[in-house]
């Protein structure tokens, strides 16, 4: 639910409590204005009928309808006007009683008091509360109406700004050297929001490029001496009266040398992918990317014996930075060689919708879940730096693709959906 919908139906909420309130004190003022104007035609109509009785019209004449006189001889005196609330025979509906107001009181008329009883209709309570309410439901069901159409269309106008805002957030890309442009407002509170935005975006496009230029750096200059060291060892290797324990040594550095090396540039890679240096997505041909990748690793499986089948469905187009699809192959068809026992077995299946590459090994020491980690590993295998699998998880995330690792009946089992 968005912003807009939310606020409409507070206010609306809001409206609805007021008018609930303003339909309570509605009633009371109204019912006590009309027992206030009952009250006034009561005594208004008794000083008529005493006028009328001064001037010597008989009680037989005066006493008509909701009036009754009584004479009370020259002994009584004057009362206070005295209203109550009375029920009467509803003048036209049988056998229904109706709320009359009655004023009775003793007036002195001449030489002699008289006593006064008027009656008059009251309206129904019920009467004021079907009214009150109904000009209440109206009154809400058109302000509602109103409030629902004009709140959408102010708030639009007044959000305009803040969505625009929006767009160009999601458009914002760090690696890219245009400057994060937010569009111009009078709202004070989004001019200080587009304010902190671009000097958010400023600081976050200068930090991206420190570390981008750092581990560029660093992976760079870290190869060259990196390679100046093989190659001194390569020389040392050639050095006439080495000893058996001193060629193992050499060939020990060589190795981790060449650990390192592959290292700075898995981490440099995976660095890349989370830059998302690494954009350019387009349609590539995948069965060709696989059938080059499986040409490419044969001769490491034939020095293991390794038994490799294929089907792979033909022209497989899937929408992927070209680099990463071949990196992807490659580093699962690596990981199930490495993995793999001698003798052992692959099979990779290519179909529109998926990637399956089974192989023959040992079960995992670890659940499958957490070898998309780094620096996990299957087993403690030499030669292997535990980023294979992390790479192929950050190139699917990249991609919008799915990995899942199963392990079964002796088979390990990697699939790579195109979602």
């Amino acid at each position: 639910m968005n912003l807009i919908t939310k606020t409409t139906l507070l206010y609306l909420l809001v409206a609805l409590l007021v008018f609930g309130f303003g339909g309570v004190v509605t009633y009371v003022l109204v019912e006590n204005e009309v027992r206030k104007e009952t009250d006034f035609a009561l005594r208004d109509n008794l000083n008529q009928v005493s006028e009328e009785l001064a001037e010597g019209i008989p009680l037989s004449v005066l006493k008509r309808g909701k009036v009754d006189i009584s004479d009370l001889g020259e002994m009584a005196r004057d009362t206070f006007f005295i209203y109550s609330d009375t029920l009467a025979p509803h003048p036209y509906l049988e056998g229904v009683m109706e709320p009359y107001r009655k004023l009775t009181a003793v007036r002195k008329v001449g030489a002699r008091y008289y006593g006064f009883s008027i009656t008059d209709v009251f309206i129904e309570t019920d009467d004021i509360y079907d009214v009150v309410v109904e000009i209440m439901s109206r009154l809400f069901l058109i302000l509602g109406v109103a409030m629902l159409f004009f709140s959408f269309l102010i708030t639009r106008l007044l959000f305009r700004p803040f969505q625009q805002t929006l767009q160009q957030i999601r458009s914002f890309r760090l690696k890219e050297a245009e400057p994060l442009q937010l569009p111009d407002t009078t709202t004070k509170e989004f001019r200080q929001l587009n304010t902190f935005l671009t000097q958010m975006a400023a600081k976050a496009r200068r930090d991206y490029l420190a570390v981008k230029e750092f581990s560029e750096n660093a992976s760079h200059e870290m190869q060259t001496p990196l390679a100046v060291a093989q190659g001194k060892l390569d020389l040392l290797l050639e050095t006439q009266g080495l000893s058996d324990e001193q060629l193992t040594l050499v060939q020990a550095i060589q190795q981790s040398i060449g650990k390192l090396s592959k290292l700075g540039k898995a981490l440099q890679l995976l660095t890349k992918i989370d830059n998302q240096e690494f954009s350019s997505q387009a349609p590539v041909n995948f069965s060709r990317i696989t059938e080059a990748s499986l040409e490419h690793f044969s001769e490491l499986a034939t020095l293991k014996d390794l038994q490799m089948s294929s089907r792979i469905e033909p022209n497989v187009q899937i929408s992927v930075d070209p680099v990463l699809a071949d990196i992807l192959v490659g580093n699962l068809l690596k990981n199930a060689i490495r993995h793999n026992g001698q003798g052992g077995w692959i099979a990779v299946e290519l179909t529109s919708e998926k990637l399956v590459v089974r192989n023959s090994g040992k079960p995992p020491r670890v659940p499958t879940e957490q070898l998309f980690g780094r620096f996990q590993k299957s087993h403690a295998t030499d030669g292997s730096l535990g980023l294979g699998l992390a790479i192929v998880k950050k190139i699917a995330d990249a991609s919008q693709f799915t990995v899942d690792y199963q392990f079964s009946e002796g088979a390990h089992q990697l699939t790579v959906g195109f979602a």
